[in-house]
């Protein structure tokens, strides 16, 4: 059943439909969000329209006394690069190498390690214990291990940074090498904090 809903909200409505990466058709969407077919057309169009424009160019707006100053201009220094030569700016200059944190957590990524109900065994440290307390992952009461929303997500934009570790898996789709390993530590703080920053 489709409602009056005004055009932002809208969009938010369709946006957040459309973030989960799935496909639709028109008609699909319209019936996932809720909102008529002629409302999804328009937004896609206005969506198209936005996105065109900001490719190149970035809206500004700063204050002034009691005026917002809105100036739309090219863009500039690392947003003037395409995304994905920005994301291997970032990672040349400041991470090189993928932490023991993000390890832990793309482990239990690609072993699919998302609900309790999946959870999945690993050698107990440091790196664990903390990522537990930060409440990335969560240790359920037979000793296994899980991703919690956030654990998933940091997964999920180390993936995006260090695109190669997808072809370091075995048959089962778990990682090989060190990060299967017995891990001893190691700088769980510094790793840490990495961690948060993705």
């Amino acid at each position: 059943m489709y409602t009056r809903t005004d055009f932002p909200t809208a969009v938010q409505k369709a946006f957040e439909v459309l973030k989960t990466g799935e496909t639709f058709t028109q008609n699909q969407l319209a019936e996932r969000t809720g909102l008529n077919f002629r409302t999804i057309q328009k937004i896609l169009i206005h969506a198209q329209y936005v996105q065109n424009h900001l490719k190149e160019n970035e809206i500004s707006i700063s204050e002034s006394g009691s005026y917002k100053l809105i100036q739309m201009q090219p863009r500039s220094g690392l947003a003037s690069f395409p995304e994905n030569i920005q994301k291997m700016i970032i990672k040349t200059m400041y991470y090189p190498t993928i932490s023991d944190s993000e390890e832990i957590l793309v482990h239990l990524l690609l072993n699919n390690a998302i609900s309790p109900s999946c959870a999945i065994t690993m050698s107990p440290d440091r790196t664990l214990k903390k990522l537990i307390d930060a409440e990335y992952v969560i240790q359920t009461d037979d000793g296994r291990y899980c991703l919690t929303e956030d654990g998933s997500t940091i997964a999920i934009g180390a993936l995006e940074l260090y695109p190669e570790i997808r072809n370091i898996q075995d048959g089962g789709g778990a990682i090989s090498g060190n990060m299967v390993r017995q891990r001893s530590g190691g700088p769980a703080g510094a790793s840490l904090s990495r961690a948060e920053r993705e």
